[in-house]
């Protein structure tokens, strides 16, 4: 029987494993919100680009950008005013010994997570609205911004694998709401997809797998995940028709998530046995193909009610899922 490392790595490698994965017990996540440059210190406050951000009860603390406040006001003039982060002064060694305290190198894979992709990034600098006109007016001086980003991240993770040695970087960049895409798939090839082959390209040639995290309704340009390199979708969600995605791009991407965790039962208080039982049909509906991980949690706004359906899903699916290609 494979390891529970061993096993989210032949996920990941779409090789033939034995288990469901479980992302909350399989994988070790490191950086993402901890990167204080990129998100603000503890509590909100200006990131290393000059963009504010404020602690958020609805996301569990998350920071989220301030509303009102522009770091870039005009596209064009990107190169006279933006200012990147100071990578050299975020103690690497040090938050790497932090974040790698629990880490089980035995039975976990490590995986860096790496927030505001290029084009969350670009929203983040300039407002969403700005951004996103900023990408049908003047393409051109967004496609140089978003390159610079890419630069800029692809320095990002040299530092991350140098000091958290990671077995895979998860890039974080969501570009779709519940409904769609918040731009025409065409957009996206334009102007996103050349930037993600980019950083994936140059995380590969690290020795590290790349995989990619785009929450809400973008079946459109999920395919587009497998052409810029990426070997995993986090979190795939069920507005999706994820059957119909599996069987085309199975072979070639890891899906993982499947859970309704913003659906019906973010409004119900579910029975532990109820609560097993959907976590049990979630991984019969997506799993039997293979390179399947489930990532459950329902997005309750009180974090001890988070955390404890999360550990119960996460039960679960060790349970259910420990063997389950080798059953009769």
């Amino acid at each position: 029987m494979m390891n529970r490392r061993d096993n989210m790595l032949a996920i990941l490698n779409h090789q033939p494993h034995d288990h469901v994965g479980d992302f909350k017990t399989d994988v070790c996540s490191t950086g993402g919100n901890l990167e204080s440059f990129e998100n603000g210190p503890a509590g909100g406050g200006l990131d290393g680009f000059g963009c504010k951000w404020l602690p958020s009860e609805s996301a569990l603390g998350q920071g989220v950008p301030a509303a009102g406040h522009v770091a870039l006001e005009n596209i064009l003039d990107w190169k006279k005013t933006l200012k990147f982060p100071d990578l050299d002064a975020y103690d690497w060694e040090g938050q790497a010994a932090a974040q790698l305290k629990n880490y089980d190198p035995k039975n976990q894979i490590q995986e860096y997570a790496m927030w505001n992709g290029p084009f969350l990034r670009l929203a983040h600098l300039m407002g969403f609205e700005n951004g996103l006109c900023a990408m049908y007016e003047e393409p051109e001086a967004c496609l140089e911004l978003l390159d610079a980003v890419t630069d800029y991240k692809i320095k990002v993770a040299e530092r991350a694998v140098k000091y958290f040695r990671p077995d895979a970087i998860c890039t974080y960049d969501d570009v779709a709401t519940e409904l769609s895409t918040f731009m025409s798939p065409d957009k996206y090839r334009e102007l996103i997809k050349p930037m993600h082959k980019k950083f994936n390209d140059a995380v590969r040639a690290m020795g590290v797998i790349p995989n990619t995290h785009v929450c809400g309704k973008c079946e459109a340009i999920v395919p587009d995940l497998v052409d810029e390199g990426s070997e995993a979708w986090e979190i795939c969600q069920p507005e999706n028709d994820l059957s119909a995605l599996q069987a085309k791009l199975g072979g070639k991407l890891a899906f993982i998530g499947g859970f309704d965790m913003k659906g019906r039962f973010a409004y119900m208080d579910l029975t532990e046995e109820a609560l097993r039982a959907a976590v049990r049909e979630t991984i019969d509906t997506y799993a039997p193909g293979g390179n399947y991980a489930m990532l459950g949690m329902i997005l309750y706004s009180d974090p001890g009610k988070f955390v404890h359906t999360m550990a119960i899903m996460s039960d679960e699916t060790v349970k259910y899922g420990t063997n389950y290609y080798s059953r009769s």
